[in-house]
């Protein structure tokens, strides 16, 4: 079922998309790259959403304004002037991300702001889990807390959580919505707390389904989705704010939440709308002596402080928005079936091309799930979660497809190998390396050069006879098998087998490839060829024998033919002295007969017997030919005695 090359790629291609819906599937298991490749993804998806600022939440910076007019850290005595500013703007939520863990020196400035967060009605206070937390059933529980002090906790309409929990990467993409001290007291964070009361939402009803925690309100239930941590997802609705001080109108700029000094809100300054009926976080911002800020998914270079995150992650629930960080494992390996499967058929089809092609694919599909995530996330309230794309496990398609292309070069490495070796079954390497290039360069075409060469023709004597007892099947078993046999001696002198013509063969030395003393190579290729012709026939084979003739001198070599069948060849009068030379009554039986061209470049160490002339077709002067019987250390094992008389009769011979 392999032997066939569509099959085998059909069967690769099929075995690559089953891999790769395996490793897909594997690596959601694991979640291996959820907190690399997958959290890049979410951040761009973050950053490229395009959801409007709600003007819900406002952010009052204890900045270096404040510090300034005051000291730090800030006595208990400016929060009290800051709830006592807010009171008559009716701010929905007052919401303290500062810690007020240890009493003021002066123990009256804690009772007037206790006495303040009474007035008011409406403040939450920051708590903390210490120490190494446990993973429970979708919560946090860590064996101590950190509490405001008695006297405000009491005064204050509650207390929430601040625990940031950054992933490896450094980056905040999540808020816990609760967590848990060590007897089991449930704490909400100050996101969800501050978004409740905004909505006011009835925590005490809240509970958890699976991995979704849901909260009852009045207009609509938050449907939250979490994460083992009880974790919620942030939707980062803007960046990194800039220093309130260095705008020339509060919350002028639209694309950042508001953000507005705590000392210009204590003066009187902050236009009222900026506060009545807003959700308020307070919080370090802008402040060099705390380095409260972290990176997020779309801070880039930038880090947010932390009642900034506060405040997206309220607006993620006051807005009903929850990015999740991948889709579901089935939504997934769809897309991963797809895009691989389509990838791998474009590949397969057209090559580098049909890389390209794929490559353009997978960034249409990229371009496509972020256009779709953007479209998803307009508007000024969600629908609940909004799955990021899951393009980290759909790239990996790209893996698979550089194997294709890699098993497809490495498939066209051996064919094109297995046709070179077919190829040069029926010409000779040489020639078969010439055509491959030429047409690999556009220059196979019909056309030759001239070049200097040596030509051998050899003819079995008395064939006739001989395929007159035996049968075709027969016949051709012995020419091939003393062709072989001259072919691989041939190849060890450097020949190139130009063609066999029924009982004769022509090889050339010289052409298509240059060779270093081409005709004593041919010379002694052709005793060597009757020894072992000699040697053949005593152990018993037909009674065959050749006749050898050899010339050298200028040919057109090149192809022969038309466009559409042509093949290497060389013409000329060289060819068709060498032909002739191969007459019986020349080269006769078991000998090797060359002309005076050929013996003059053969060298001194040579035993040769003058057969004298012959005319050739187009030449008018008769061709002196020779008989070797020894060149160096080779020699024809059955040498002919000389002739009686020299060649001297008027032939003319044409090319075989």
């Amino acid at each position: 079922m392999f032997t066939k090359r569509h099959t085998r790629q059909r069967l690769v291609v099929a075995g690559l998309t089953l891999a790769a819906l395996l490793v897909g599937a594997l690596l959601l298991r694991t979640e291996f790259i959820d907190t690399t490749l997958q959290s890049i993804v979410y951040d761009k998806a973050i950053d490229i959403g395009n959801a409007p600022i709600a003007n819900q939440v406002t952010i009052i910076a204890l900045d270096d304004k404040t510090v300034n007019q005051y000291r730090y850290p800030l006595p208990h005595q400016a929060y009290t002037d800051l709830l006592r500013a807010l009171k008559p703007q009716n701010p929905s939520v007052i919401a303290f991300d500062i810690a007020f863990y240890d009493a003021a020196q002066n123990a009256e400035e804690d009772r007037a702001l206790a006495a303040a967060m009474r007035d008011a009605g409406n403040v939450i206070l920051a708590m903390q889990g210490t120490g190494v937390g446990n993973l429970g059933d979708h919560v946090e529980r860590f064996p101590s807390v950190l509490l405001p002090i008695a006297v405000l906790r009491d005064a204050a309409a509650g207390v929430a959580a601040v625990n940031i929990h950054p992933d490896p990467d450094g980056r905040v993409r999540y808020s816990q919505l609760f967590i848990e001290g060590p007897d089991g007291t449930r704490y909400y964070s100050l996101p969800l707390v501050t978004a409740a009361r905004k909505v006011r939402a009835d925590l005490s009803s809240a509970q958890r389904a699976g991995d979704v925690f849901i909260v009852p309100a009045p207009l609509e239930d938050r449907v939250m989705p979490i994460d083992r941590r009880g974790a919620m997802s942030i939707y980062y609705a803007a960046p990194p704010a800039p220093d309130p001080s260095r705008a020339s109108t509060p919350c002028g700029d639209k694309s950042y939440f508001c953000v507005v000094s705590m000392t210009d809100v204590i003066n009187g300054t902050v236009p009222r709308e900026l506060i009545t009926g807003r959700a308020i976080l307070i919080g370090a911002h802008s402040l060099s002596a705390v380095p409260d800020s972290y990176p997020v998914p779309n801070s880039s270079g930038d880090k947010m402080f932390g009642v900034e995150i506060w405040a997206n992650a309220a607006q993620s629930i006051l807005t009903n928005r929850y990015p999740v960080l991948k889709q579901s494992d089935v939504a997934t390996l769809a897309q991963l079936l797809v895009v691989t499967l389509a990838g791998l058929l474009l590949v397969l089809r057209w090559r580098l091309y049909g890389f390209i092609a794929a490559l353009a694919l997978l960034a249409g599909y990229v371009v496509g799930a972020y256009v779709l995530f953007s479209l998803q996330t307009q508007g000024a309230i969600g629908s609940g979660p909004v799955e990021v794309p899951s393009i980290a496990y759909v790239v990996t398609a790209l893996f698979w497809w550089i194997i294709l292309q890699g098993y497809m070069l490495v498939e066209e490495q051996i064919t094109v190998a297995r046709t070179r070796n077919t190829f040069g079954r029926f010409v000779t390497p040489s020639v078969a390396r010439t055509i491959i290039e030429r047409e690999e360069a556009g220059k196979l075409a019909p056309g030759g050069e001239e070049k200097r060469v040596t030509v051998l023709f050899g003819d079995i004597r008395g064939f006739t006879t001989i395929s007159e007892g035996l049968t075709p099947g027969i016949l051709l078993g012995h020419l091939n098998r003393y062709f072989d046999g001259m072919v691989d001696i041939v190849n060890r002198y450097e020949g190139t087998v130009n063609k066999y013509n029924g009982d004769n063969i022509m090889v050339l030395w010289g052409a298509p490839l240059e060779v270093k003393d081409q005709a004593r190579k041919a010379v002694e290729c052709a005793l060597e060829m009757q020894r072992w012709i000699v040697s053949e026939r005593e152990k018993g084979g037909p009674d065959v024998s050749f006749g050898f003739g050899i010339n050298t001198g200028p040919v057109v070599a090149g192809f022969l033919g038309a466009n559409g069948r042509m093949e290497y060849t060389v013409i000329g009068d060289t060819a068709n002295v060498a032909s002739r030379l191969t007459s019986a009554d020349i080269a006769r039986r078991d000998q090797v007969a060359v002309s005076g061209e050929t013996l003059g470049e053969i060298g001194d160490d040579v035993e040769a017997v003058d057969l004298g002339a012959v005319l050739v077709k187009g030449r008018t002067e008769p061709v002196p030919c020779w008989q070797i019987n020894r060149l160096g250390q080779v020699a024809t094992p059955k040498p002919a005695p000389a002739p009686d008389l020299p060649i001297g009769r008027a032939a003319i011979a044409g090319y075989h």
